[in-house]
């Protein structure tokens, strides 16, 4: 299983003060001390950056069967029964706040890629995705939503790495880390509405990935709150969901029936 790698800043020289000094070079001179609030900007850096390159490595969950050709369709009796558990594209309609906004379109993505494989009428949730695009003006964002969202497609790894260097280079970190949880959430509530259809199309090593993104998330958001302090009550609501360490399919399909109540509540949280 791939593990989160996180670089630590191990130390920082202090420098000191030599304004009051007569010893030292004269290239000391006027020097001030490094304060704790400039440790912890580096040391944000850091981290920043390596969880940059570990979000990169979060993958989608795999909703449907692969077939021969690499692609991912659901059987025509299985797409008789539609879902009724994904979001009302409305939603779209009340939303007031930057997070707000970033954390529904992550869901309402999530929600498109199953009308697409139940072939479902989902004009209302291109409409509701872009309307929260115009609103939100995010070129990055934009990017994102405009590929082919399929589970086939081969290059959606490359688009989602661009699109995290470029949230990051525009200091929307915190909006990405809250979209990619809400996006996860999401996912998972999916999962546990039809366990028994989905658990199957995971192999061991999805599973484990589940557990990788969980890992992202949380490392993510506990980083931000540094800087972002409002963001704690999102880390808070997602706690009970970090127990998920599976590595095996049916260590996964357990945990999460066993935090399905925890998933329905962060949901809900999200829509707030």
């Amino acid at each position: 299983m791939k593990k989160l790698t996180v670089l630590l800043l191990a130390a920082l020289l202090v420098v000191p003060s030599c304004k009051n000094q007569n010893k030292g070079s004269n290239n000391d001179q006027g020097k001030e001390p490094v304060t704790a609030e400039e440790i912890l900007s580096e040391e944000l850096k850091v981290n920043v950056s390596n969880l940059a390159e570990s979000a990169k490595k979060m993958k989608r969950i795999p909703f449907a069967t692969k077939k021969a050709d690499g692609s991912f369709a659901l059987t025509e009796k299985e797409k008789m029964v539609k879902p009724d558990y994904l979001l009302d594209p409305a939603t779209a309609n009340d939303l007031i706040s930057f997070s707000q906004k970033y954390r529904v379109i992550a869901m309402l993505g999530a929600d498109l890629m199953i009308t697409n494989l139940y072939d479902m009428a989902n004009t209302e949730y291109k409409n509701a995705i872009n309307k929260i695009l115009v609103d939100l003006n995010d070129d990055a964002l934009n990017q994102i939503a405009s590929i082919d969202w399929s589970m086939e497609n081969e290059y959606f790894q490359e688009d989602f790495d661009t699109f995290v260097e470029e949230e990051y280079k525009a200091g929307r970190e915190n909006f990405f880390w809250e979209s990619t949880a809400s996006f996860l959430v999401e996912q998972v509530y999916i999962l546990t509405r039809n366990i028994d259809k989905f658990m199957p199309m995971f192999t061991d090593e999805t599973a484990a990935d589940v557990t990788f993104d969980f890992v992202c998330v949380h490392e993510g958001l506990v980083q931000m709150i540094a800087k972002y302090p409002e963001m704690s009550s999102l880390n808070e609501v997602l706690e009970p969901l970090y127990v998920i360490n599976a590595i095996t399919v049916d260590q996964l399909k357990e945990q999460l029936m066993s935090i399905k109540s925890d998933i329905e509540a962060a949901r809900a949280f999200l829509l707030k």
